[in-house]
């Protein structure tokens, strides 16, 4: 005891850094004794607890303190895929409407057309050297209006004296509207099948049309050398009753009077036959008449007209006559021949020379005119030919 009294100095400089390096290995601290120096060992161990605290509290501090001011996690950038305004986004601006996905490489998507209907079928047939109008009827399906610089073009086959470009209109064609567009042809002069094709030219001359950028609107015609059948031909020719003109191919069942054709016509004398016959209806008054203008034609040399004429079976009132005439030019019609037909259950047969206007173009013209009331008047001409 005396000896540890003499250097209390060394044995508690001892005691502190015993405890200080069972504390830094965290080793636990071992149960207390009764000594005399536990008084001393308690106040150093505190010492050491509360330096512990304080550096246990400084390290928290600071890992809060960097845990405030950390920098926020970058936000995932969208992908490249997902910045694409595809097709079938419908708020893209710039997305095709489907209406305009075939509208033709650098035209306007508002000049656009529709077909409705024209004059003189395909296949109509002509003799050499033969000038008509051809006529369609279009409209205007774009949202454009086709102003008086717009064109109709020649743009591919045999153009049979049509002019390379006219205008569509004399006046504009707003959208919705529709337009006659007209045009002159001549036959060419050897047989064979001709067909001129047609697209519209806008103002900044850009060719369009239908909204098949590939389709065209034509004329295409048959030219035959040696013969003419005019029921194969009939819608080629101006129909009218002397106040309205008729439309061709028409309806029985017209007021104003028809035209069309039939190929299994049933005769006057109830025959059945396998030749194209041309049917030609009066209007429902008296003293009534029909009238074809066909087309100027050249006429070959030592021509004939040859036809079957008739009644239509079961119209007993039909009493008519049938005028072959034709018009040179601007001229007057002058009357080649022609004849009474009744309904009596038979028919005639007509063969008329037409030597005379051998290797002159002119028109041929049908008249059929009612004889008193025209109730039931309605003919037909079997097999109508213009031939050597």
């Amino acid at each position: 005891m005396k000896k540890f009294r003499s250097t209390p100095l060394i044995v508690i400089s001892i005691l502190l850094a015993a405890t200080i390096l069972a504390a830094c290995q965290m080793k636990p601290t071992p149960p207390p004794t009764i000594d005399p120096l536990d008084s001393i060992r308690t106040a150093a161990a505190r010492t050491v607890e509360a330096l512990t605290t304080q550096i246990v509290a400084t390290e928290q501090a600071a890992q809060t303190q960097t845990a405030a001011y950390q920098a926020p996690t970058e936000l995932p950038q969208p992908s490249e895929t997902e910045q694409v305004l595809t097709p079938e986004n419908p708020s893209d601006p710039t997305t095709p409407n489907p209406e305009q996905s075939t509208t033709p490489t650098g035209s306007r998507a508002c000049d656009l057309a529709g077909f409705v209907e024209e004059s003189i079928p395909d296949g109509t047939q002509f003799t050499p050297g033969s000038s008509f109008t051809k006529t369609w009827k279009l409209t205007n399906e774009g949202t454009c209006t086709w102003t008086t610089d717009y064109d109709v073009v020649f743009v591919g086959g045999t153009s049979m004296n049509t002019p390379a470009s006219q205008p569509i209109s004399d006046k504009a064609v707003a959208p919705g509207e529709s337009v006659l567009i007209s045009m002159p042809v001549t036959a060419p002069n050897s047989a064979g099948t001709y067909r001129a094709e047609f697209k519209l030219r806008n103002a900044e001359e850009v060719i369009f049309a239908f909204r098949n950028p590939e389709h065209t609107f034509w004329v295409e015609i048959q030219v035959r050398g040696d013969q003419l059948n005019l029921a194969d031909s009939y819608c080629s020719a101006e129909w009218t009753n002397g106040t309205d003109k008729l439309h061709c191919p028409g309806q029985p069942e017209d007021s104003g009077g028809f035209v069309y054709s039939d190929n299994t016509p049933l005769l006057e004398n109830g025959a059945k036959d396998d030749e194209t016959a041309l049917w030609l209806g009066l209007p429902g008054s008296n003293d009534s008449y029909l009238k074809g203008t066909y087309p100027a034609m050249l006429i070959p040399n030592n021509a004939k007209f040859t036809t079957i004429l008739g009644c239509k079976k079961g119209n007993l009132g039909c009493d008519v006559e049938f005028s072959l005439t034709y018009q040179d030019g601007s001229g007057a019609l002058q009357e080649v021949e022609s004849w009474r037909e009744m309904h009596n259950g038979e028919f005639q047969k007509i063969n008329v020379d037409l030597s005379s206007l051998g290797g002159r173009q002119v028109k041929i013209v049908l008249i059929v005119r009612s004889l008193g009331s025209s109730s039931g008047d309605v003919i037909h001409l079997l097999k109508p030919m213009i031939q050597p």
